[in-house]
C-alpha cells in the first residue's frame, strides 16, 4: 500500500523539478574586446583563488590559479596571503564574450 503513495510523490517531485530554474554561476569572464583589458588580471567571481588574464586583444581570457594559500585582490591586481584577503563585491569587466547572457535573462 505505500508503494503506490511513493511513486505518486516521486513523479510529483519530478514534474515540479522539471519548471524550476538552474542556478545562475557568473565568473565575471572578460570579453578581451578593449584594450585596456590586455594583461590585466580581473577577479573570477566564484573562486577567489583564481583569475582571469587577456593575453592579446579579442582572444579568449585565459584562467589562472594563485599559489597555495593565496586569492586574488582585485584592489591589489595580485595573489595575496589569505590573511590579508578580504571579499569584496566583484567588479563588472569592461567587456563581456560575444554571446554572453545575464543570469536575469530568461
Amino acid at each position: 500500500m505505500r508503494l503506490p503513495g511513493l511513486l505518486l510523490s516521486l513523479a510529483v517531485c519530478c514534474c515540479l523539478a522539471s519548471h524550476v530554474l538552474g542556478q545562475c554561476i557568473d565568473t565575471y569572464e572578460p570579453g578581451c574586446k578593449l584594450t585596456a583589458e590586455v594583461g590585466y588580471p580581473q577577479r573570477h567571481c566564484i573562486d577567489p583563488t583564481k583569475y582571469w588574464l587577456c593575453p592579446t586583444l579579442n582572444g579568449k581570457a585565459q584562467l589562472f590559479k594563485c599559489q597555495t594559500n593565496t586569492a586574488f585582490s582585485q584592489e591589489r591586481n595580485a595573489c595575496i596571503s589569505w590573511v590579508d584577503w578580504v571579499w569584496k563585491p566583484c567588479v563588472e569587466p569592461p567587456s563581456r564574450p560575444t554571446g554572453w547572457q545575464p543570469c536575469n535573462q530568461n
